[in-house]
């Protein structure tokens, strides 16, 4: 196991009190248990995969249900989702394709929590005018979204 997934700062936060609270407030909405799957490995990118495992442990902190399980790119877990580069974030990838590549800082952070919300909810976060559209569609699609601050 990385040494980003020991469970050894008991009392040390990552993130603010402030962000905490507004994040604990968020998260009572939260109705499903979220799965988070932390892949890394060590000597790549690591103040970021530093980040992400902190960021996702101090969220599991918060609530109960959000569970956060850490991996190394050589593990059978990421050979088995085809995860390749560090870190990757995987949103309840047994019934979900999410990923996002890198840490989710800035607008990606944003995005992430709607994730979990919404996965959570069991919402697509489609408007009405969409499903319609998107529902005769049969085949499986492969929709990547990328954020970049400006």
């Amino acid at each position: 196991m990385s040494p980003l997934f020991k469970d050894d700062t008991k009392d040390d936060w990552f993130l603010p009190a402030d962000v905490r609270k507004q994040l604990a407030e968020t998260f009572t909405n939260l109705r499903n248990t979220v799965s988070l799957e932390v892949f890394t490995q060590p000597g790549v990118n690591d103040e970021f995969s530093e980040y992400t495992a902190k960021f996702c442990w101090d969220l599991a902190r918060l609530t109960d249900k959000i569970v956060v399980t850490g991996y190394e790119i050589d593990s059978d877990r990421a050979k088995e989702l085809g995860i390749t580069a560090s870190p990757t974030l995987c949103v309840n990838p047994d019934d979900y394709h999410i990923r996002f590549l890198g840490a989710p800082i800035g607008e990606e952070g944003k995005s992430f929590i709607t994730a979990i919300m919404l996965t959570s909810l069991g919402m697509s976060g489609l408007s009405e005018a969409s499903v319609p559209l998107l529902e005769p569609l049969k085949n499986e699609r492969l929709v990547q979204v990328f954020v970049a601050p400006t």
